[in-house]
């Protein structure tokens, strides 16, 4: 801790009477108050008193928990927080008149995650700064930071306000008059930045998402005070709340929720997850699996929202479908309902009739899965790796000898159908060693056996004793793939003609729907048994908790143009991602995606850049710059069609001005200087900016568009008054550019209306809006649709059309004067992939991609519409 600061005080304001979560302050988190939680936090801060400022009705039960952490009590207002604020400022100058208070750290007492560092870090800044009246660091997560102000100031500001906000919240009193106040809002240092996150708590929500925070924080042998680091990790657990909706209805079988809560016991402690299951009466086969679950695990009443939903539910209708959607991002694993189409991802770990029909070169269906993979199902250890007579099969099929075979029948651990006992007295016929497992056996099914059957009402562990048998007759289900990996022989019997489709559609030998006869065996026995090759005694499993995990990282979209006005269909399934068509404007558009948000950093315009084009973005500089001069060439001619009459320009005259957004290293901006334009280049890149300013000598300025700044220093080089460059201040406003120009930009936005309406406002009537993009109507999204979307990078948010631009630009203002196609790629074309570059069939090629525009990009040429009279 460094140096005690004299004249210093943090007021912590508290009060039980909280209107969305009534005595929150009392709530218990972690076995103390969370008001002992909070004061406790900021008992080592470097200053000298420490008080809580409660109101009057709060004192008696609050005061006992200030003494006990060395704070003054000081009581008052229970509306009028700033009156109250002012009384304990004017409480510890009465009681401590040699040394009167110069600050007030004020503290809230719903903030138990306070970043510590980050306020005694404000503190040194406010006394740096020459004590302004008030002082913040701005961008740490919503409750957890401070404010400080000037003493004397509050109280001025107080007696100088009626407001019934300010007295409410004590600091718009101060920071809501900046023409008397002095007051200063500082960006957080990168270690603290985190806008988007939220760590008060001020609802019931709020409070179980800091009971979890804590538990977090404790389990892991964090030390408090907490770092900022500590608490972001732990927030990062409590917000990425995933629910599993396993199936418990009679009929669908156990292994939805076995597989659940296989999952949820490996991802304790690492996820935050909850079982919901609606009803309140379970079958009894569900009841021992959950016993094995942590209690407060399994919910009846659905969370508000999840940052996943994972639903393992055999069927789910499209209503039901958007119940879960509602509430968060959805997963559904082995779906087979009408709902499955609408779900943000699909993840088939059993073969269905929508997977084992697709292709790897990509089916473009709403019901195909966005990842197939059978090795996610929990394989047996435990195998035999040689098959008797592997060797010897043809075609993959194996003819059994009765009398040698050891036959399990199992037909899962519901056994809803009863077809267990009936099945395996059939086979005891044929003269094979069988043993049933039924979980319904009395002791009169046990009695007809007649010992020629071995009945068990369960066996621990099955997986791993699979390999016991020799051939294992059960339904499709999962029992039926771990046999396989186990090295038995699978036959299967089918409870519905589903179940049959099913088996047939994966490779097994499978009977038709019903408890077959002793001639349907004895028929499948003389053909001989399939042994299907999807799953194998050499397949490996796959981590099914961790891809779990990874997808609670994903985010789902809207369309960039509609936004929440928007329906999508879905259009195509990627292993990473879900594309969506807008119904509204016909924008495709990323739906859900694994992959987090990409960050511009220098890495971006050289390693990336690099691997995907053979060299850094400073090395392709100069032909990226000959590219900006034939689009200026471009822009030109259209700016001398619609601005007919000749103008006189200077540099500043607002008119012929151009701004390049996503500007890079500069070599377009570079381009338009050339041109004789006015040129300036924004970009999210404080790297690429400082290049553009200091080795290029051009204007440009760090924003994250549309947000732009007020204005920006304008470099010119020295002409009249000597060498060297000087720069000037020069404001941006509406309507003052004359182009605006993205390129390879505008598909990286996930909000694409604001951009949209700010480029309109940017632009001077008439005024030109160029870009490029990648274009769906080249030759790969022509004709491998499929892969022109799973190759379209993970931070493409929108994909543009050239038969949907106009219709699209339109809705903004803008009118389409020119498209070019550009991005030829002869190799592209399926028939011509070994084509030898530049030779003559590749020129004929090239040729025909240019005649029928099958560029897999395109640049956009439009104009802002208006009439010429508004310029005068």
């Amino acid at each position: 801790m460094i140096g005690l600061y004299e004249g210093t005080a943090v007021i912590v304001q508290a009060r039980l009477s909280s209107k969305r979560l009534v005595r929150k302050a009392l709530l218990d988190l972690g076995d103390k108050p969370i008001l002992y939680r909070v004061l406790d936090s900021v008992r080592e801060l470097p200053v000298e008193h420490f008080i809580l400022a409660c109101d009057t009705n709060s004192k008696k039960e609050f005061q006992p928990i200030a003494e006990s952490l060395g704070y003054l009590c000081v009581d008052g207002s229970e509306e009028d927080v700033l009156k109250r604020f002012c009384d304990a400022v004017e409480f510890v100058n009465s009681k401590f008149s040699k040394t009167p208070l110069k600050a007030i750290i004020r503290v809230t007492a719903d903030n138990p995650f306070l970043f510590v560092q980050a306020a005694e870090a404000s503190i040194r800044r406010y006394f740096e700064l020459g004590e302004p009246d008030y002082f913040t660091y701005t961008g740490l997560p919503h409750g957890s930071g401070i404010e400080i102000i000037k003493a004397d100031s509050l109280l001025k500001a107080a007696s100088e306000t009626d407001d019934e906000y300010a007295h409410e919240h004590v600091s718009p009193a101060i920071y809501g008059h900046p023409d008397k106040y002095r007051c200063v809002r500082e960006t957080a240092p990168p270690a603290w930045y985190y806008p988007e996150l939220r760590t008060t708590v001020d609802t019931a929500e709020d409070y179980e998402k800091a009971k979890e925070i804590y538990k977090y924080l404790i389990t892991g042998k964090k030390n408090s005070p907490f770092t900022a680091a500590d608490i972001v990790e732990a927030l990062s657990y409590a917000d990425r709340l995933v629910v599993f909706c396993p199936s418990v209805t009679p009929g669908r079988g156990s292994g939805h929720l076995h597989r659940v809560c296989d999952l949820v016991r490996s991802l304790l402690g690492k996820l935050r997850c909850l079982i919901y299951i609606p009803e309140s009466d379970y079958p009894n086969f569900s009841k021992a699996l959950l016993n094995s679950i942590p209690s407060d695990i399994i919910v009846n009443e659905f969370p508000k929202k999840a940052a996943l939903i994972v639903l393992d539910r055999f069927k789910t209708s499209e209503d039901e479908m958007a119940f879960f959607k509602n509430k968060g991002p959805v997963l559904v694993i082995d779906e087979g309902g009408t709902g499955r189409r609408l779900a943000d991802f699909i993840l088939d770990i059993l073969p269905s009739l929508d997977n084992v029909s697709s292709s790897d070169d990509g089916a473009m269906s709403e019901l195909v899965p966005n990842l197939f993979s059978p090795e996610l199902i929990s394989l047996p250890v435990n195998r035999r790796k040689q098959i008797p007579g592997h060797r010897l099969l043809k075609n993959r099929k194996i003819h059994l000898a009765p009398k040698k075979t050891k036959v399990l029948v199992v037909c899962g651990g519901e056994n809803s159908y009863r077809m267990s006992l009936p099945v395996a007295q059939i086979l005891a016929s044929l003269k094979f060693n069988v043993s049933v497992i039924d979980i319904n056996l009395g002791f009169e099914d046990i009695k007809r056996c007649d010992g020629k059957v071995k009945a068990f009402s369960r066996i621990d562990n099955l997986k791993e004793r699979l390999c016991e048998w020799d051939l294992v007759v059960t339904h499709y289900g999962f029992t039926a793939f771990e046999a396989l990996a186990a090295g038995c022989y699978v036959l299967l019997v089918s409870p519905t003609d589903y179940h049959y489709k099913l088996g047939l559609a994966a490779g097994f030998t499978s009977l038709p729907a019903g408890i077959p006869s002793v001639i349907d065996f004895a028929n499948v026995f003389s053909h001989g048994i399939k042994i299907p090759n999807i799953i194998t005694p050499y397949s490996e499993s796959k981590d099914l908790p961790s891809l779990i995990k990874n997808l609670s990282f994903g985010s789902r979209h809207l369309c960039p143009v509609c936004g929440e006005d928007s329906t999508s269909e879905i259009i195509v399934r990627t292993p990473d991602r879900t594309m969506g068509r807008c119904y509204r404007c016909g924008m495709y558009h990323i739906s859900f995606i694994v992959s987090p948000p990409k960050k511009y950093t220098k890495t971006y315009f050289f390693d990336e850049y690099k691997a995907q084009y053979g060299k850094t973005y400073l090395e392709d500089f100069e032909s990226i710059r000959k590219q900006g001069m034939r689009r200026m060439e471009i822009i030109d001619k259209l700016y001398l069609d619609i601005f007919y009459r000749k103008r006189e320009y200077s540099i500043f005259d607002g008119e012929k001005k151009l701004i390049d957004i996503g500007c890079a290293y500069g070599p377009f901006v570079l381009a338009a200087k050339y041109s004789g334009w006015y040129a300036v280049g924004t970009d999210i890149s404080e790297a690429a900016v400082k290049y553009v300013t200091d080795e290029l000598k051009l204007p440009a300025f760090v924003s994250a568009f549309p947000a732009l700044p007020e204005s920006y220093d304008y470099i010119y080089q020295k002409q009249m008054t000597g060498s060297g460059f000087e720069s000037v201040v020069t404001p941006i406003k509406d309507g003052g550019f004359a182009a605006v120009t993205m390129w390879f930009v505008i598909e990286h936005f996930q909000d694409l209306d604001s951009v949209l309406k700010k480029v309109n406002d940017l632009l001077m009537p008439g005024g030109i809006f160029a870009f490029s993009t990648p274009n769906l109507s080249g030759v790969t999204g022509t004709f491998s649709p499929y892969k022109f979307f799973a190759e379209s990078p993970a931070d493409h948010y929108s994909i543009w059309d050239a038969k949907t631009v106009r219709d699209q630009l339109g809705m903004y203002g803008f009118k389409v004067l020119k498209i070019v196609s550009t991005g030829h790629h002869p190799e592209r074309f399926k028939w011509c992939k070994n084509l030898k570059k530049n030779g003559l069939l590749w020129r004929i090629v090239l040729s025909i991609s240019k005649m029928f525009k099958l560029g897999d990009s395109m640049e956009v040429y439009a104009m802002k519409q208006g009439r010429l009279e508004d310029l005068r």
